[in-house]
């Protein structure tokens, strides 16, 4: 057989099974940015084998390829969901493609890690979630943020008492987003800044609460695309909290996390994209309650290839992805 041209010379495939499955065989969808500087170091350092990649532009693959020790490198996602090389995919297409492309690889007999958010609504992302249970297949939203261990530390700390009651919660995530073509700036691709940064919020409060909103209040300042450029929301939980989410791509860059309880309150800086070689701290006052350096990128990578190996749910379950996009769904109707 002839050798494959677009075959990168990286070191030979492990076999699935040698180390009892918690190494994978993974399929790449997109050449993202996040893919590049994210993903593909984490499956690397955690010991996986990165098969093959797909992109629209067969270019744009194989560059990513030979940059990112992936094996080969395919101008098509079809080709890519269909290897028999390949135990489960990573998909980090426009948010209006998860679904298909998910269900796809489902379907294929793949394991998936979606790029947040799971899909453009919750439907989408219940149908996804079918997809899974019905193929036997794990599918997880890549919410690396849950993997920290600085935020498994903040759960523990408000489920012990901590603060008393959580009564306010405040998040933010904003970044400049000067890029016209990306997806992110138009609406028929699931662009914005709520399903862009504003799920990390949401996500966040749902988990430290501990219940799910019955009240959503929300204002919207919209681009001349469509998309939300900056996206405010007020959440009332049954249990009396209260938790205000601010998501942006017109400002400067700023993340913040702070919660206020009847007994006391903790802040936490940068909560959503700590760097694996910065000190991640949660704060009383100006004291350190705790400091912390993990990738959460590899954790959450090793996370999912555990639950692959041993086929238990997975640690982050569509259930929560779907009742994330709940609210998202919620906040936009809110928003008109």
């Amino acid at each position: 057989m002839a050798a494959d041209p677009y075959e990168v010379a990286v070191d030979p495939a492990p076999r699935r099974g040698d180390d009892g499955g918690r190494l994978l065989r993974w399929g790449l969808l997109g050449a993202a940015h996040i893919t590049q500087t994210a993903l593909a170091p984490a499956m690397r350092k955690a010991g996986h084998d990165l098969a093959v990649v797909g992109s629209r532009s067969l270019t744009r693959a194989r560059a990513f390829a030979a940059n990112n020790g992936v094996r080969r490198a395919r101008g098509s996602y079809e080709e890519v969901v269909t290897a028999d090389d390949v135990d489960a995919v990573y998909v980090a297409l426009a948010n209006d493609a998860h679904e298909r492309w998910t269900i796809a690889a489902l379907e294929s007999g793949k394991h998936v890690l979606c790029e947040k958010p799971l899909s453009t609504d919750a439907a989408s992302a219940g149908r996804m979630a079918s997809a899974a249970a019905t193929n036997g297949r794990v599918l997880m939203e890549a919410v690396m943020t849950r993997f920290h261990p600085r935020t498994v530390a903040l759960l523990e700390l408000v489920r012990s008492g901590e603060l008393g009651s959580l009564r306010l919660l405040h998040a933010t995530f904003a970044f400049p987003m000067r890029r016209p073509g990306d997806y992110r700036s138009h609406p028929q691709h699931g662009g914005g800044a709520l399903l862009d940064v504003g799920i990390y919020g949401v996500a966040m409060a749902r988990w430290l609460v501990g219940e799910e909103p019955d009240r959503v209040q929300a204002v919207t300042r919209r681009w001349a695309t469509g998309v939300d450029g900056t996206t405010s929301a007020l959440l009332s939980f049954p249990g009396g909290a209260v938790a205000s989410i601010d998501a942006s791509f017109d400002t400067a860059e700023q993340q913040e996390l702070q919660l206020v309880g009847t007994q006391g309150t903790l802040r936490v800086p940068s909560p959503f994209g700590a760097s694996p070689d910065v000190d991640a701290v949660i704060l009383r006052g100006d004291e350190v309650v705790g400091s912390w350096r993990a990738d959460h990128y590899e954790r959450m990578v090793s996370a999912f290839a555990e639950a692959t190996a041993t086929g238990s749910t997975a640690p982050l379950p569509t259930d929560d992805a779907v009742a994330t996009a709940t609210v998202l769904d919620a906040i936009r109707e809110a928003a008109g």
